[in-house]
């Protein structure tokens, strides 16, 4: 083994590695250029996810001839002098390793002209080959081209996702640079296109980018502390979600990651949210560049603070003071005091329970029992006819699923307490049913059922739910609206960031359509695609629970008798898919010994 110094596009292709991960990767490098330049306008242009070509334009001061000549060449930057500008970063770029590593691994152009020159000029790097400066005729910016990225490096090639899954990522990217920057504007075209005009306020492009919904609830953030100032909004706690995906931090201009500030705006809600849920915020940090490292990582993503402490207490000072200043859901008319419900129900006061799925109003309540006294008042019923089913039956005949028989086999009689709980009497002895722990088992068998048949039946809506996304959220739903529709979700692109919920599971009775399809993209985001059970059981859960009756929801005694012989014919009856039993049985010798009949 010989020590020896490694050739130049050896050290090029290493060092693309740490800063060209994938077309998002690229296009955050190109979008931080552009911004430095002083850029007023950039359009972006996007094929096959960027795997084939992405291009970025600006109208920014340009390049000449002379930086065009070393625009590929390895830690040339205009933005560093002397080791002393380390210490106060303020551009977004400054490492000087981004053209040369992806003219290391992709076929690049530029063109670029001076704002006060006639000409521009072009160059050209293949594989880490430099082309010479030719004169080319060119508007004032620049304009980078990027043409089959890894075509040199086929292992990493073979490692990029779909087109769909890398375009999803670059709108990531994009979104977050156009927050950071609104005073610049920013377009992209492609299969979608997203425009965003320049010098509009941020609440505006807020609302461009994540819809009107979260405009409307947005709260300003504004906190000083020792030269060290917060900025930005966060949302009302009634737009919080499952994950943290709406939590964007910027230093200076410069989107970063911090899970530490993330929990500082977790604390700032914690006496707002329940456990599960997560704020959604958009914050700004400024401060003196000399207090904070972004030489970190060649990402640059992760930054370093001289006073974490400080930077942390100022976040959630500014968050509670923000909150401190919300209006009470008392003191906003026509805003649901439920927590948690659908956005279909009616404006005001609680949401109504659908009639279809409940029977009669006010069933009747058997005199001389109790008096019928109080809302809780039990309820004893025999079974008559044929009851109406709470939904449509299984194709497939009622079947013990093992050998014992189902304690909800044959079932003639039942109590009702507390519009709760079903008490009837067994082969054994004696059963006590959680009314809303068993219809969520009933949805969520059926759910899957269906989907193992092949298609999950769709209740369409006669008005289609509109429901706003930002760019990637919704790039990321149209790519599997095929797999959502085999789950019962049919959408369709409604224009902007709109997605248009056409229709839903028949076997749910009442749903909050945007956290449906939150819960689908939560798992979207971390890889999960909805094609095997398993990535589908936690959906299923969740819109099951949703969906059953709740606890107080009176049941004639067609509808609880329906409830009963579903459950008859159930794979799992004794737990709901979270765990909680269903069902408690009391054999004829245990109520004899506590009887103390035994004795």
């Amino acid at each position: 083994m010989v020590i020896r110094v490694l050739p130049p596009e050896v050290i090029n292709q290493i060092a693309a590695g740490e800063v060209v991960e994938r077309p998002f990767s690229v296009l955050k490098e190109l979008l931080e250029n552009a911004i430095d330049a002083g850029a007023t306008q950039i359009t972006v242009d996007l094929e096959e996810g960027g795997k084939d070509l992405l291009r970025v334009q600006d109208d920014g001061r340009g390049m000449g001839a002379s930086d065009l000549e070393l625009a590929f060449v390895s830690h040339a930057t205009s933005k560093l002098a002397s080791v002393e500008d380390l210490d106060a970063i303020v551009s977004m770029g400054f490492r000087g390793e981004a053209l040369a590593s992806i003219g290391s691994v992709a076929r690049v152009r530029i063109l670029s002209r001076l704002r006060d020159e006639e000409a521009g000029h072009e160059v050209r790097a293949e594989g880490g080959r430099i082309a010479p400066v030719q004169p080319a005729a060119a508007p004032p910016g620049t304009l980078v081209e990027v043409r089959d990225l890894f075509y040199n490096v086929p292992a990493r090639r073979r490692f990029l996702k779909r087109a769909a899954a890398e375009r999803v990522r670059c709108l990531e990217v994009f979104t977050r640079l156009a927050l950071a920057h609104p005073e610049c504007g920013f377009a992209l075209r492609g299969k979608r296109e997203l425009r965003l005009p320049g010098g509009e306020g941020l609440a505006r492009r807020l609302g461009r980018l994540y819809g009107k919904e979260v405009e409307s609830q947005l709260l300003p953030v504004e906190h000083e502390r020792d030269g060290h100032r917060l900025t930005g909004f966060v949302v009302d706690p009634d737009g919080a979600r499952r994950d943290r995906s709406q939590q964007l931090l910027f230093l200076n201009g410069r989107p970063i990651q911090d899970r530490s500030l993330s929990h500082a705006l977790d604390q700032g809600f914690r006496e707002y949210l329940m456990h599960g849920r997560h704020p959604v915020g958009f914050l700004f940090l400024s401060m003196d560049p000399a207090e904070v490292d972004v030489n970190v990582h060649p990402q640059k993503s992760e930054v370093r603070f001289h006073q974490s402490r400080l930077i942390y207490s100022l976040i959630l000072r500014g968050v509670q003071q923000a909150l401190s200043g919300r209006k009470s859901r008392l003191e906003q008319p026509g805003r649901s005091l439920q927590a948690g419900a659908s956005p279909m129900a009616p404006a005001t006061g609680f949401p109504e329970l659908p009639k279809e799925m409940f029977g009669r109003s006010e069933p009747g309540i058997p005199t001389g029992f109790r008096g019928g006294q109080s809302r809780s008042a039990e309820r004893v019923f025999e079974q008559r006819s044929e009851p109406a089913p709470l939904f449509e039956p299984p194709d497939a005949p009622a079947e013990s699923p093992t050998n014992l028989v189902s304690p909800f086999q044959g079932v003639r009689r039942f109590l009702v307490i507390r519009d709760l709980y079903i008490l009837f009497e067994t082969d054994e002895g004696l059963a006590i049913v959680d009314q809303h722990a068993l219809h969520e088992r009933v949805i969520y068998e059926r759910l899957l059922r269906e989907w193992h048949t092949g298609s999950v039946p769709i209740q369409g809506l006669l008005v289609p739910a509109l429901i706003d996304l930002p760019p990637a959220d919704k790039e990321l739903l149209l790519d599997r609206a095929e797999d959502l529709e085999r789950c019962g979700l049919k959408i369709a692109d409604f224009g902007g960031n709109t997605i248009k919920l056409e229709g839903y599971p028949a076997a749910l009775r009442h749903v909050d359509p945007k956290g449906l399809l939150e819960g689908f993209l939560v798992d979207l985001r971390e890889g999960q695609v909805p094609t095997e059970p398993e990535d589908l059981r936690e959906r299923f859960h969740s819109a099951a629970c949703r969906s059953a009756i709740m606890s107080g929801d009176r049941l004639d005694e067609a509808e609880i008798a329906a409830l009963l012989e579903q459950a008859a014919q159930l794979d799992q009856p004794d737990n709901c898919p979270h765990g909680r039993p269903t069902v408690l049985n009391f054999s004829e010798s245990q109520l004899e010994h506590w009887f103390r009949r035994t004795l």
